[in-house]
């Protein structure tokens, strides 16, 4: 079975497109918009942030291999009902948010021409579901090459805009500490997704090996494009066109010219594909692994003979169907779905940096970690709709109610 399983480059195959995601082709104008000069720094600020994140879901999906993820640090800190909550906001945010790539995919490519984005999620859903049945390190073959075409094209665009400029990257704007923060705070959007490689832990060889080399590969490959994308949009607009017109498409354009919205639309498939196979291939084994502990139908566990847990993947499949028909009655629209499951998400990697500050003995961690999970309260409170806060308290009520009750009992 060893050759089944992944090493560090497939695995950060599945690690670099998901975390890049849609945010590299909508963050960088917004965030320059806000932050002006400033906003490469707020970009360093966030990669420092996604550092602390990824080290700390490493080092527990290290501790805790095993389908549940981070979920098994959790139920160790916390408890079963703690994990079983923190399983139910994570498989929730995903099945909202895997609606949303999909269709964030679909309007990129509807703009070619031909058929509504809507059309091309429903298209697009039974190809990723027959990507996701394949076995794993085939699977992270194709998130791998997927992530690495996405990455390089944008790295090379966003190199050529700064060679066709070479002047010097100049802060002559005053520092405003209320619009950093404000960047800062949107950018929180990019490092969503460390959270999931524990789901992934037993898929792969030597995990403590596999997992630390996977994150630093990716590290190092999300930092450049990021870094390179941002400063090529914030020369683009101190060279030629205001904040206003910003678009990803103008850092490439040098590189494919009237190609560049086709181009685009190939970039949008990649990295929303690649971010879908993460986060519901995940979801699947979480799944599978909630079946095994009889939280879940036995039904749901069934795997393949490769290891695939294949009714986990039919089930995302039926949620998936579920929520893109909610859009289809006009219930939901995309920005709904993506508000709905970064709710989710929120919490979820709340719960996970909480156990992590728990189990990790440095002390930079534990305060670090502690800053962050301020920020992300903040998050919630701040940037949740009452609908999706209505549903995490009430999981939150029940799962409490169960813990303290089964411990009257134990008692």
């Amino acid at each position: 079975m060893k050759q089944n399983k992944m090493g560090p480059i497939a695995l950060s195959g599945l690690i670099i497109g998901p975390i890049l995601g849609s945010g590299i082709l909508i963050l960088p104008p917004i965030v320059y918009s806000i932050a002006k000069d400033w906003a490469v720094l707020a970009w360093l600020a966030i990669i420092l942030i996604s550092f602390v994140v990824a080290f700390i879901f490493g080092y527990i999906s290290i501790q805790f291999p095993g389908d549940g993820g981070a979920t098994n640090a959790v139920e160790h800190v916390f408890g079963p009902y703690a994990m079983r909550l923190a399983a139910f906001y994570l498989i929730i945010g995903v099945t909202f948010g895997a609606s949303a790539v999909l269709l964030t995919a679909g309007e990129y490519i509807a703009k070619l021409g031909g058929a509504s984005a809507l059309t091309v999620s429903f298209i697009l859903l039974p190809i990723c579901i027959a990507l996701l049945l394949a076995r794993v390190h085939f699977l992270g073959k194709v998130a791998f090459v997927m992530s690495i075409l996405a990455a390089v094209v944008l790295f090379l665009g966003g190199a050529k805009t700064l060679l066709d400029h070479p002047e010097p990257l100049v802060i002559a704007s005053s520092f405003n500490p209320s619009a950093f923060g404000y960047a800062l705070l949107i950018l929180f959007w990019a490092i969503f997704g460390w959270e999931i490689i524990g789901n992934y832990s037993g898929d792969v060889r030597e995990p403590k090996k596999t997992i630390r080399r996977a994150i630093w590969i990716s590290i190092a490959a999300i930092s450049a494009v990021d870094l390179v994308v941002a400063a090529a949009i914030q020369r683009t607009a101190a060279s030629s066109i205001s904040a206003g017109d910003l678009t990803i498409t103008a850092i490439i354009y040098s590189l494919f010219g009237g190609l560049s919205p086709l181009i685009m639309a190939g970039l949008a498939l990649f990295l929303c594909g690649s971010t879908y196979f993460l986060y519901a291939g995940g979801i699947a084994r979480l799944i599978a692994s909630l079946s095994s502990e009889k939280v879940l139908p036995a039904f749901l566990g069934k795997r393949s003979r490769h290891n695939v847990p294949v009714a986990g993947v039919f089930a995302i499949l039926v949620l998936n169907v579920a929520v893109l028909l909610a859009v289809r009655a006009g219930l939901f629209d995309l920005e709904a779905l993506v508000a709905f499951a970064n709710s989710f998400l929120t919490i979820n990697a709340l719960i996970g940096i909480v156990a992590g500050i728990v189990l990790i003995p440095s002390r930079f961690i534990k305060i670090s970690g502690s800053i962050l999970a301020l920020f992300f309260v903040g998050m919630l409170f701040f940037h949740s709709s009452p609908l999706s806060l209505a549903f995490i308290g009430v999981l939150a009520v029940y799962y409490l109610y169960r813990h303290f009750s089964s411990r009257v009992r134990l008692t």
